[in-house]
């Protein structure tokens, strides 16, 4: 299951949960790259614009992934612009001038926001190749349903082929509760569109649980990479798979629409899909932006969101930037558009209308299929008992290094969640684990201790907090660990 965000990127796994330490955080944060609310530290006019400026090169310098993938001179940036910012320097004009910065990333997960306003440094024009209304009321002709949140709608453009339109992707635990229900009415379809122009993104767990649906067997689709230990490379990688699951599939023969306005979880729906045999793309090149991002509070009140993780498709190439292309291209004009004709829907209706378009089998989907060893501790732990589940962990760990993996994205994530259920004694458990791996990693090493305040061992917690405060802080919940853990060990 992919976890890079659960209802919204705002409940990234370190800031969800460091949000007791990191407690200046306020609110939820979309995954589209269009807006983030603001953080609670109120604007100082006494701040120092070229301070500012020099907050926001630093946190990208340090903390952003992609500079090689966009083509960013980062250090000849900081001559050209630095320039223009002075002491006088209004926040006007830093505003603006941080904004033609970072929108040279062209990246839709690199967001600004004053409080007054924001800034999206990616796909900020008027989407003019798909009309909703047109779709609706032409090619189902007024007839369709939608899911209880209106994140999906579908219907049938004749007896035969049935639509689905996701507007946004709802979370894993949303799409477990009623699109079974949704696929069950579709499945006597001879084939189905699935639309996803115009979407810009939602929660990867919900886009890889809805691919789950036309899954054939388990595929990989992704790589995700995260900065790990004191040289801070990706050293530490999550496999995401797609693989049949839910009470209702599909396996029929499946048409996806995409466009550059499919952005963020519709890219990752989109790798999914198209390692499908049975699926088909059709339309033009996504977004591109993938990476889970997170906000960074700016001395002056203002903040800014980023990437911070590394993606790749199953192969290892970096789609970042690119954008994923479709197998055919078909754009439609605005002319096209005004004259009530959709040609990408129409061929995708041509398409499914001779049974479908298979392909080849994708290359790598079949690779590296490994265990993860966080979920199956978890499942362990369920049926045989934390001490079983350890040992088993520790087996597998030993004996198959090549067939299992160990997620730090993962292991936080889950730890949270065995927190909200007080369920201590597994989170330590996976903790102690986590912490042997991962012997350098400031989040582990700080739930940990955590973890032994909570079960009354301090001296245990102690020794963990001693040894965090020598680090060095990169993002903000490791600042937030890092600044508990001082305080905890005076």
């Amino acid at each position: 299951m992919k976890t890079k965000s659960l209802s919204t990127v705002g409940l990234l796994f370190g800031l969800l949960l460091f949000g007791n330490v990191y407690s200046c955080l306020s609110g939820n944060y979309t995954n589209n790259g269009n807006s983030v609310q603001l953080l609670c530290n109120p604007q100082n006019d006494s701040i120092n614009p070229v301070d500012v400026f020099e907050q926001v090169w630093q946190v990208l310098n340090t903390n952003y992934p992609y500079f090689d993938q966009r083509g960013i001179d980062w250090n000849a940036l900081h001559k050209v612009f630095s320039a223009k910012i002075s002491t006088k320097t209004t926040d006007e004009e830093l505003f603006n001038t941080l904004c033609s910065l970072l929108g040279l990333f062209n990246d839709g997960h690199i967001n600004l926001d004053n409080g007054k306003k924001s800034f999206c440094s990616g796909v900020n024009y008027k989407m003019e190749d798909f009309s909703w209304k047109l779709v609706r009321d032409k090619y189902l002709k007024g007839s369709f349903k939608s899911s209880p949140d209106s994140l999906i709608y579908y219907g049938w453009i004749d007896n035969d082929l049935a639509y689905l339109r996701i507007r946004r992707f709802p979370g894993y635990e949303v799409v477990d509760k009623y699109f079974d229900p949704i696929i069950q009415e579709l499945s006597k379809a001879k084939g189905i569109i699935v639309e996803i122009r115009g979407n810009s993104g939602g929660t990867d767990s919900g886009a890889e649980a809805i691919a789950n649906r036309f899954a054939d067997r388990k595929r990989l689709y992704e790589k995700v990479y995260w900065r790990m230990g004191l040289k801070r490379d990706f050293s530490n990688l999550t496999f995401h798979y797609i693989q049949p699951k839910g009470a209702a599939r599909y396996t029929g023969p499946v048409v996806l629409l995409q466009n550059k306005h499919s952005e963020s979880a519709s890219e990752c729906f989109a790798l999914a899909m198209r390692v499908i045999p049975n699926v088909t793309s059709v339309g033009e090149i996504t977004g591109g932006c993938f990476a889970s991002y997170y906000p960074e509070k700016l001395i002056n009140g203002w903040s800014v969101t980023l990437p911070y993780s590394y993606a790749t498709d199953q192969n290892g190439f970096c789609w970042e930037g690119l954008g994923v292309p479709p197998d055919l291209c078909r754009i439609n004009t605005k002319e096209d558009i005004d004259a009530r004709n959709d040609k990408v829907l129409e061929l995708a209706i041509d398409i499914l209308k001779i049974g479908g378009h298979y392909g080849k089998e994708a290359q790598g989907s079949l690779q590296d299929l490994r265990i993860s060893l966080v979920y199956q501790f978890l499942e362990s732990s369920k049926k045989n008992g934390v001490k079983a589940a350890v040992s088993e962990f520790e087996k597998m760990h030993k004996n198959n290094p090549e067939g299992v993996y160990l997620s730090i994205q993962e292991l936080m994530y889950n730890v949270g969640i065995l927190f909200s259920e007080n369920k201590l004694d597994a989170a330590t458990a996976i903790l102690e684990l986590g912490v042997k791996s991962f012997p350098d990693d400031i989040s582990t090493m700080f739930f940990l201790a955590m973890s032994y305040e909570k079960q009354g061992q301090p001296d245990k917690a102690k020794a963990l907090y001693s040894k965090i405060i020598k680090y060095k802080a990169y993002y903000p919940w490791e600042k937030g660990a890092l600044a508990k853990a001082k305080e905890s060990f005076k």
